[in-house]
């Protein structure tokens, strides 16, 4: 069955683990305190984040404390996600540019900016990610749809900003009703 692009799955018992890779994180030029949505320190070792909650921690169930980094799990999990983030309000989401969802419209009026990111990412997949952690690998599929980057927090729109990421929009100035 073919995949229809929109979710980090795999229909051919491929992985279905997908992780940020590092020059995200260093346009952006922030350390978090908590990933929630981790494979934890030992598998992406270049996430600069305190605190790891990974599948087994059950992150989303956990106390959320300071600047929050998550690329949450994409599809039908992804609403949950997004409104824990926004309520929390202090982090930055890493998700497919899907402005056609309700979570989509209810979560990002509430966001300080969104950056559109130019280009498609390229996601580090689970079996490459110790290799990738050395340096050695760089990914060559791209991601099924555009991405973007959802700030939460004055700090972390400025971050958006001046990653050089994409085109970045000021949620604020930006909704007119």
């Amino acid at each position: 069955m073919p995949s229809n692009g929109f979710t980090h799955e795999s229909t051919h018992n491929e992985s279905k683990e997908w992780y940020t890779p590092k020059y995200i994180f260093d346009a952006l030029g922030i350390e978090f305190d908590l990933d929630p949505c981790s494979a934890g320190r030992e598998v992406t070792p270049w996430v600069p984040v305190k605190k790891h909650f990974t599948v087994r921690d059950d992150g989303f169930t956990q106390l959320w404390e300071g600047n929050v980094w998550m690329n949450p799990p994409y599809g039908s999990d992804t609403p949950k996600w997004m409104e824990r983030l926004a309520v929390h309000g202090n982090g930055i989401a890493l998700v497919f540019g899907r402005s056609d969802t309700q979570w989509f419209h209810s979560t990002v009026p509430r966001a300080n900016a969104v950056c559109f990111i130019k280009g498609r990412v390229k996601f580090i997949r689970a079996d490459d990610a110790l290799v990738y952690s050395y340096g050695d690998f760089t990914p060559k599929a791209p991601a099924g749809a555009g991405s973007i980057l959802i700030a939460f927090g004055e700090s972390n729109a400025q971050a958006l900003i001046n990653s050089n990421l994409g085109m970045v929009l000021s949620i604020k100035d930006a909704l007119l009703k």
